[in-house]
């Protein structure tokens, strides 16, 4: 563990005060809930850009703020085509799901797949994405209390504690758009934190004398063509596997909800096109970050105290930072941790009572009654996150955990909500078994597929500390998508094809139409 930050006045100050505006901001938007839409969806009544910055701030999480400097830290610049290429996939994502959603007039998007399919795929997508959140944000907390930890000398119970008590005050109190405003204070935050860490290297080291650490290092390396599916990151991966993700971000109901709490689906297409505009220069500075750090350490000879990359943007904080700005940059990670935090609880809140609750237990549920039981589960999945993150301690990397562990089930989500809205062919059935058996060629790739000496092994059941390599984790969510599409076309060639008045407005293909004749 490195030494402890000394905190000055200043450090205190800036942290209570970011506590303060977020819990006021709650507290002033909490008088404005009538309904369960208005907690759940802002009563769609959001601005386009605001939604824009708050569905960027809960992506850029913990995970990315103390991960994408330590990426670069470690490697290179070959991650940051994963994170560019995305932004290819933002017209199709807008012409294939977002245009078909919206207009269905829903709270939880998957519902969409129960009127394109039937009852169980719904259950069986929203199941994995339920999965997927709690890993996701038990990551984060984790994350963020490992770095505070040996930054302040809190304990690592009470940091975990400390982030999502605070995150789940101001969503209980004021819904999704207590969330929307205070994820746009958080991206100023985050953002401002970065720019001074950026700034700070630059005054304390000659510009050239860090460019040629990172030259003589190959730090600007980023373009690798090979083939072969273990190497770390290839042009192949990062182009496809990020084409995918970009995809899959959008299908996801995070994401997806505060879209829906936009006035109009013109509002919710331009909020899409913020994430660009705001996370092209964010990516530099952070990816940046990582190169500037590592120059940095080697220069005034403090690269031996950095075991890994994830260390080295706490490591700057606790010595390089004046009064204050330290404050800034530790309110900014538990920041960037709450951003991501909020947006899951009330999102698993969400998909609780509309995909199980209303439609399951109580179809007639009055709308005080939810409204009610939304504030409920806010807390009950809030403290689910608590336990969750306590036990989730020894990770390689924030990347890696997040990738091992996260990545195949947007493969498996995309694919469902892209054989709903873009194929006629594929039926009910088709779409579950196909969700359902989706997943099996990753966990077979990932468990037992190695090259041991050169030579592949399909069915490995050695140690894995003997296998020399694996199929690298970008691949998952690209062969789960493929794996989900191409079974459930299959199955659905043993029956009937929905009839295609069923199908009207629900696939881009029918919607098409329909607004044709509406011309």
């Amino acid at each position: 563990m490195i030494a402890q930050i000394t905190f000055h006045w200043l450090d205190y100050a800036a942290i209570a005060a970011y506590a303060i505006v977020v819990i006021g901001l709650a507290v002033r938007f909490s008088r404005q809930q009538r309904t369960s839409k208005d907690y759940l969806l802002a009563g769609r009544s959001m601005g386009w850009v605001v939604v824009g910055i708050s569905q960027l701030a809960s992506l850029l999480s913990a995970i990315t703020y103390l991960g994408a400097p330590g990426e670069t830290y470690d490697h290179n610049l070959k991650y940051l085509i994963y994170a560019w290429i995305s932004f290819l996939s933002m017209p199709v994502a807008i012409y294939l799901f977002l245009n078909v959603l919206y207009p269905q007039g829903i709270v939880s998007i998957f519902e969409y797949l129960e009127r394109r399919f039937n009852l169980a795929t719904r259950l069986l997508t929203s199941l994995f994405f339920i999965v997927l959140r709690i890993v996701w944000m038990a990551t984060i907390t984790n994350a963020v209390s490992i770095a505070v930890t040996e930054l302040t000398g809190l304990a690592y119970f009470e940091c975990i504690v400390l982030t999502a008590v605070v995150a789940i005050a101001y969503t209980f109190v004021g819904g999704m758009k207590a969330i929307i405003w205070t994820d746009v204070l958080q991206f100023c935050l985050f953002f401002g934190g970065l720019v001074g860490a950026v700034a700070i290297v630059f005054a304390n080291n000659s510009t050239d004398d860090l460019m040629q650490v990172l030259v003589d290092n190959d730090k600007f390396e980023w373009f690798d063509a090979s083939l072969d599916p273990t190497k770390r990151i290839t042009i192949w991966s990062a182009c496809l596997g990020g084409f995918i993700g970009g995809l899959a971000l959008i299908v996801d109901q995070v994401s997806m909800q505060r879209y829906l709490s936009t006035r109009t689906l013109r509002d919710a297409q331009k909020a899409i096109w913020i994430k660009p505009i705001l996370t092209i220069p964010v990516q530099i500075l952070l990816y940046g970050l990582g190169l500037l750090l590592f120059a940095h350490f080697q220069l005034n000879g403090l690269a031996s105290e950095i075991d890994k990359g994830d260390q080295a943007f706490p490591h700057f904080i606790l010595h390089n930072l004046p009064a204050g700005l330290g404050g800034v940059i530790i309110a900014a990670i538990f920041a960037a941790a709450m951003s991501s935090i909020d947006s899951g609880i009330h999102t698993l809140s969400t998909v609780t009572i509309e995909d199980y609750y209303k439609r399951l237990i109580r179809p007639h549920a009055s709308d005080r009654e939810c409204l009610r039981l939304a504030r409920i589960l806010t807390l009950v999945w809030g403290a689910l996150i608590i336990a969750v993150a306590l036990s989730v301690r020894e990770f390689k990397s924030i990347y890696d955990l997040m990738g091992k562990a996260l990545v195949p089930f947007y493969g498996l989500i995309l694919g469902i909500f892209f054989v709903g809205t873009v194929t006629r062919r594929v039926n009910a059935w088709g779409a579950f078994l196909g969700g359902a058996l989706g997943g099996l060629p990753v966990l077979w790739i990932a468990f037992w597929v190695r090259r041991v000496d050169g030579k592949w092994d399909f069915f490995y059941t050695g140690s894995p500390a003997e296998a020399n390599v694996e199929v690298w984790w970008m691949w998952y969510a690209v062969i789960s998508f493929v794996s989900v599409v191409v079974f459930a076309y299959l199955f659905s060639l043993v029956g009937r094809a929905p009839h295609a008045e069923r199908l009207r407005g629900l696939t881009v293909w029918s919607r098409a139409e329909r607004d044709r004749e509406q011309q």
